[in-house]
């Protein structure tokens, strides 16, 4: 099994913090809308993480922003359709107000330190 799909199988059983599923979409829609500043790689494997996550029995992902970051993806996981990038980017915007750094942080830790 490679380093996603090992990430994948975790998120899909790992307890999330409300914060930290917060943080995971806000994550997948900083991707999606260019303005997240890690390498490709890392890109993949937060997209990882999301999907691990939204492949719950019960996803605990408000439903419309799923539904919409799940139409924006194209074949590559990170870059969106061009039709969605308005969405993608609004939702962003409005969701990162209520986000703190030191969780954003957190988060990443806990993925990156999650790696086998």
């Amino acid at each position: 099994m490679d380093d996603l799909s090992i990430m994948y199988e975790w998120a899909k059983t790992y307890d999330f913090s409300q914060e930290e599923l917060q943080y995971a979409t806000i994550l997948a829609l900083k991707i999606l809308d260019g303005q997240c500043k890690m390498d490709y790689d890392n890109y993949n494997l937060f997209m990882s993480v999301y999907d691990g996550i939204c492949d719950k029995v019960s996803t605990p992902f408000d439903k419309k922003v799923h539904r919409i970051i799940e139409l924006a993806r194209t074949d590559d996981p990170i870059i969106p359709k061009a039709e969605y990038k308005e969405a993608i980017h609004a939702l962003r915007i409005a969701m990162m107000e209520d986000m703190h750094k030191p969780t954003m942080k957190a988060f990443k830790q806990l993925v990156w330190g999650s790696m086998c």
